[in-house]
């Protein structure tokens, strides 16, 4: 079951230029049977991503509403972005990522964190947590993202293997034309926010990166990378 868990749309995040609406008809057609929505410290409404599904007419796609939660230490020191899944409300981006933790778990979601190893691209640094991440009891980390590199992909991996925690893909995507280009592979079947959590924890997932600089298969990886996966979509079907 492909998932992808990691979109901003347009309805809450000013930086995505993504339409809603267009988002489900494209998750359909680049072969993704789920999607989460993970707007900047926002989260949808299950009664609004009800309306979402009536809109498109797109009735067949499980619609997941996360938030990405950027924590600050109290002395203003970024400790990263996160991924939610499984809290109730908005938390928006003013938490420390011991809280957001604690109070994610409290309710029985979890927290990925997201491309905590995609670097700055003028200097030291990372835009997620970077190896603070080790400091952090979250269950999972993005090891499939499209702004990795090599050495990225190797830090993620790493750390992955070490802390012994799930793996994921996502495509982080602020346009149309990269949803699903990674991507979370399931297998077990996931049916809502419960399930989601549920199978995350359990790591039965593995992340696929559709496409290399080449634009062809590239990877998998992740816990159950050596998993069957018999309905990846074409390259040309995703760009």
């Amino acid at each position: 079951m492909d998932i992808d868990l990691h979109i901003h749309t347009n309805r809450y995040s000013g930086c995505s230029n993504i339409d809603p609406v267009a988002l489900m008809k494209r998750a359909k057609a680049v072969g993704l049977d789920g999607i989460a929505l993970t707007e900047h410290g926002i989260r949808w409404a299950d009664d609004h991503i009800d309306q979402l599904r009536e809109q498109s007419g797109v009735d067949d796609l499980l619609v997941i509403p996360g938030q990405e939660v950027a924590c600050y230490r109290r002395q203003g020191r970024f400790q990263g972005e996160f991924l939610v899944f499984g809290f109730p409300r908005s938390l928006g981006s003013s938490r420390s990522a011991e809280e957001v933790i604690s109070l994610v778990h409290a309710e029985g979601g979890v927290v990925i964190a997201a491309h905590p190893f995609k670097k700055f691209r003028h200097n030291d640094g990372y835009y997620g947590a970077g190896k603070q991440l080790y400091d952090f009891n979250v269950n999972g980390l993005e090891v499939e993202h499209p702004d990795y590199d090599d050495g990225a992909r190797l830090l993620a991996g790493e750390a992955m293997t070490t802390m012994n925690i799930a793996g994921t893909g996502a495509s982080d995507s602020h346009a149309l034309n990269t949803v699903g280009i990674c991507r979370t592979v399931f297998t077990q079947p996931v049916d809502s926010v419960e399930t989601l959590c549920e199978e995350i924890r359990a790591g039965r997932l593995m992340a696929l990166n559709l496409l290399d600089s080449r634009g062809v298969l590239a990877r998998k990886s992740g816990v159950g990378a050596s998993a069957a996966h018999t309905k990846t979509p074409s390259a040309e079907r995703i760009l």
